[in-house]
């Protein structure tokens, strides 16, 4: 038996692959995570519109039955920030905060309510209650809250 002649000419080294892929890695990865993050904080910091019973239900509290033009939006980053306002019966409001806030204690509505409640996960920890009585039998009421 002779000795085999072997073609190293043929055999390729796939070196050069692996290189491109590590270069391409190491530049991309870190332009996709840039990327990633600014589109994620544009977008997390923009008031958007959500659902007045979920908004509520973060702020302790539930929509009233005679609410009418209810408009709620939420803002997330690194904390929630919720926003609801509707109108209601002037009359009602006195009952309203008492039965969703007890804890609550204002002389006047008008200057503001602010009720804090204890760190839990997906709730609010404080809760702002803003009303302006408008001409008549009407109010409008604004329930902020946040968690931080």
């Amino acid at each position: 038996m002779g000795v085999k002649e072997t073609d190293t000419g043929k055999r390729r080294s796939h070196r050069w692959i692996w290189i491109a892929l590590g270069l391409s890695g190491l530049l991309l990865l870190p332009a996709g995570c840039l990327a990633w993050g600014a589109y994620s904080f544009s977008e997390s910091t923009r008031e958007q519109p959500v659902d007045c019973g979920k908004a509520l239900d973060y702020a302790w509290a539930t929509l009233p039955r005679s609410a009418r033009d209810a408009h709620c939006t939420a803002m997330h980053w690194q904390d929630t920030y919720v926003e609801a306002q509707f109108r209601m019966p002037a009359a009602e409001v006195a009952g309203w905060v008492a039965g969703t806030y007890p804890a609550a204690e204002a002389s006047s509505y008008a200057e503001g309510l602010h009720v804090s409640y204890p760190p839990k996960a997906g709730w609010a920890y404080e809760v702002g209650i803003h009303v302006r009585y408008e001409g008549g039998d009407t109010a409008l009421v604004r329930v902020t809250a946040y968690d931080s």
